[in-house]
């Protein structure tokens, strides 16, 4: 399997690329494979995505060789533990305010003695305990591997920035500008707003925390590829499917 880790490190020029996923289903997963996706990222938090949906989805995947990432509902433990053990390749915590949030979360997500997070080796992270693959070992996986986003999305969370990105074992950023315009009352492109993601992006570079947001459209992509981005999430399933779908009638009724 690719870890999303080692997408991560591909030549320059190439930033990995992935969509959001609502759908439950292994054929949209398949899709997104064959168009030349990098990964996916289920969508726990907004789709109507049950545990039992995402074990199936995570399997998919990771058997087409598609890092998986879950968008997790909420900073609870009992569906992330599962969700990781179901082997996925990292955690996007959705409006992460502070950085005593972002300890919590972090720490549920990693093994002792960084953190919390329970012993299953013999689920599909842990290549069900009977693996002969020398490349699958959980706690190393775990540790070194699975990738811990929390996700900055609200204005106060932009001014504590600086403390959640020092905060011990996050990999990497993912910044939301459609809830932050909704905290700050304003348009995803008004400049407070836009200078509020950069803001956050300056510090997560600073920090040496890889950095991610959500980009509308292929020029919109391109731009943030050349501001640094590490990498994007471009859409989701649901709305690529409406826009076709329109489109198509558009056309036939002229």
């Amino acid at each position: 399997m690719t870890w999303f880790k080692e997408i991560l490190g591909r030549p320059a020029g190439h930033i990995p690329i992935g969509p959001f996923l609502k759908i439950p289903s292994i054929e949209v997963v398949e899709i997104i494979k064959m168009a030349g996706f990098d990964f996916v990222v289920f969508d726990a938090e907004h789709a109507m995505l049950s545990v039992s949906d995402l074990n199936v989805l995570v399997a998919m995947a990771r058997a087409l060789d598609l890092p998986p990432l879950v968008r997790v509902p909420n900073h609870d433990y009992g569906d992330m533990q599962r969700i990781l053990d179901a082997g996925a390749a990292g955690i996007l915590w959705p409006h992460v305010s502070n950085a005593e949030e972002c300890r919590a979360v972090v720490r549920q997500a990693s093994h002792p003695p960084l953190g919390t997070r329970g012993s299953g080796g013999g689920m599909r992270a842990g290549g069900w305990g009977i693996s002969r693959d020398p490349d699958v070992n959980y706690l190393r996986d775990g540790r070194e591997r699975v990738m811990k986003i929390p996700m900055i999305e609200e204005i106060g969370a932009v001014e504590n920035a600086e403390t959640i990105l020092s905060v011990e074992g996050v990999d990497a950023v993912f910044i939301g500008p459609g809830d932050l315009s909704l905290t700050m009352g304003k348009k995803p492109t008004d400049p407070d707003v836009v200078a509020a993601v950069d803001r956050t992006f300056t510090i997560a570079k600073e920090k040496g925390v890889r950095v991610a947001t959500l980009a509308r459209g292929a020029a919109d992509a391109r731009a943030k590829a050349e501001q640094g981005y590490d990498f994007l999430m471009v859409g989701n399933d649901t709305g690529l499917l409406a826009r076709a779908a329109r489109a198509l009638v558009d056309e036939i009724r002229g």
